[in-house]
């Protein structure tokens, strides 16, 4: 379905990351908020709600993306019983693929990390535009996973596998840093980065919303 949109469109990751750090760059402490309000908020529910504040993350960005309109307060207000169930698949496959990785899982510390590492890149894929999706079509997470992977295809596999792989590189710079408060920051703003780059990423491939055409 997304072929009407923008046709033989292969992701552009330099224009991904590039825009991306102009957006962030424009909204530094905004998105650093947003970011805070819904970890906190799906950390204290336990998950439960973690899909309705990854739909209002997403509402924003791509909204910012699209317009250049800034409108924080889009994040509240998208508990749904579909995107309940949503964040709690997503959370779930997430603390799997983590424990997987563990020492204490696997014996073998190389097979361990190998394990984790494509776990991670497993949720990655699955999961890249899920969200996104669920915010333009209102689509439940099984068919915006499928169409997700749909959208993924036609824009290069090849091409969001490394934006993947720079990502998860980028976030876990923060971890080098010896000093607590500047490691945080520090993974706050490159987690911030990354969630700007999958909704421009998104928004390059679509350009508007499915029920807008």
């Amino acid at each position: 379905m997304y072929n009407r949109y923008r046709e033989c469109v292969v992701l552009e990751i330099g224009k991904v990351l590039t825009r991306s750090f102009g957006l962030l760059a424009q909204h530094p402490l905004g998105i650093v908020w947003l970011l805070i309000q819904a970890l906190l908020v799906s950390l204290f529910t336990l998950g439960l709600l973690a899909g309705p504040m990854q739909v209002g993350l997403y509402t924003v960005l791509i909204r910012h993306a699209r317009t250049g309109v800034w409108h924080p307060e889009a994040l509240w207000g998208h508990t749904s019983g579909h995107n309940m169930v949503a964040g709690m698949v997503f959370v779930t496959s997430a603390l799997a693929a983590f424990v997987v990785g563990l020492p204490v899982a696997v014996p073998n510390a190389l097979l361990a990390s190998l394990l984790g590492y494509l776990g991670l890149m497993a949720i990655n894929l699955l999961w890249f535009y899920t969200f996104q999706i669920m915010v333009d079509d209102e689509q439940t997470w099984p068919k915006a996973i499928r169409k997700g992977w749909d959208l993924m295809q036609q824009g290069g596999l090849g091409q969001h596998l490394l934006l993947i792989a720079i990502l998860e590189a980028l976030v876990l710079i923060s971890t080098l840093s010896t000093r607590l408060p500047l490691q945080i920051s520090m993974y706050l703003l490159l987690l911030g980065f990354s969630t700007v780059a999958r909704a421009v990423a998104y928004v390059q491939l679509v350009l508007q919303r499915a029920f807008e055409v």
